[in-house]
């Protein structure tokens, strides 16, 4: 598995958008003088429009595949923090973070996990339970990999580190994700 950097991912894109605007102006330039070439370069140009065509599909598919902002959310609990995201696709954060902290992570019961069900329509899963951890120390790992990082303490109090363009964010603002069904049922 190959793991790209966030600012590779802003690269690939604008190069995809780049080869659909070449292949584009190769497919017109290709069928406007279609007709006045001779036929050795009318096969020329043929081919090139199909290669063109080709390009355009594999940019498109580019885009599309284009990852989605890795969130994270952790609710503190007394000494304990749970760690939900949305990047469950991503699986090699989630052993990145569990090989790092180690023994503090624990297995979550079955009442944990019935308890933070809640969130999986808001596209979050309870993913790690961790104790006797700093919050500084957990904050900046998860900083390091992930593109957004919630934090909610017993007392709802939200902060967010937008950490996309650096892995180090030098503020954080008082908003939390938009979870549907937060105002119902809290967890925590």
């Amino acid at each position: 598995m190959v793991v790209v950097q966030r600012n590779e991912i802003t690269r690939t894109r604008i190069l995809s958008l780049f080869a659909i605007a070449l292949a584009v102006a190769v497919v017109a330039g290709a069928i406007a003088g279609f007709s006045g070439r001779s036929d050795a370069m009318q096969l020329a140009s043929a081919l090139l429009a199909v290669a063109a065509i080709a390009a355009v599909i594999l940019a498109v598919l580019q885009l599309y595949a284009h990852p989605k902002r890795s969130q994270v959310i952790l609710f503190q609990r007394d000494g304990d923090v749970i760690i939900a995201t949305n990047a469950l696709h991503e699986g090699f954060k989630l052993r990145f973070l569990r090989d790092i902290l180690g023994e503090n992570v624990f297995a979550m019961s079955d009442e944990d996990r019935a308890r933070w069900k809640g969130l999986e329509p808001d596209g979050f899963y309870a993913t790690l339970y961790v104790r006797d951890v700093r919050k500084v120390m957990l904050m900046r790992l998860c900083t390091m990999v992930f593109d957004d990082v919630f934090f909610v303490d017993r007392s709802d109090r939200w902060e967010h580190h937008d950490s996309s363009s650096t892995a180090e964010p030098s503020f954080s603002k008082r908003e939390m994700p938009h979870l549907k069904s937060w105002g119902r049922e809290n967890p925590s």
